[in-house]
């Protein structure tokens, strides 16, 4: 019994740290995938004459990484229920979503004056600007492998 005891802390720091790195991945996939959708969003009143330039270069992302953001909500919708299960067995990835999100505007946004957040905007009205141009190689295939691996292990336990 004691041996069991003293070895559930590293059980536990094991599932703490597979945890972890489940949501390390889930961040950087949904960062990859929600970043050009949210800062599109959050610059249309910021700056106005922007909309046009980055709507279409939105589009243009959308349209040119269309098989890797299937590849990554498919992998999402996947591995957010197995990772952050609910009790009312109600599908946590839009609350995962959401708060990656958040996070990613916090990132962009927070601490910023009006004046600063229109020149960040400003700058994305540019379709040579990094975030319409990444293709999110090798990064997010690596992520979903890493998930796909921890979904796939949650079989062999």
């Amino acid at each position: 019994m004691l041996l069991v005891a003293l070895a559930m802390p590293a059980v536990s720091r094991a599932v703490d740290a597979d945890m972890h790195e489940v949501a390390r991945e889930l961040g950087a996939v949904l960062a990859w995938r929600l970043g050009p959708e949210s800062v599109e969003e959050q610059c249309r009143s910021a700056d106005p004459a922007g909309v046009a330039i980055r709507k279409k270069a939105l589009k243009d992302w959308l349209d040119k990484n269309a098989p890797l953001i299937k590849d990554v909500d498919d992998r999402v919708a996947e591995v957010v229920p197995l990772a952050y299960p609910s009790a009312s067995n109600v599908d946590n990835t839009p609350r995962v979503r959401a708060k990656i999100k958040e996070i990613l505007l916090e990132e962009i946004f927070s601490g910023k004056t009006a004046e600063e957040a229109t020149a960040i905007c400003k700058a994305e009205a540019n379709p040579a600007s990094p975030r319409w141009n990444n293709s999110g190689m090798p990064q997010v295939p690596m992520s979903l492998a890493s998930l796909y691996d921890w979904k796939t292990s949650l079989g062999a336990k």
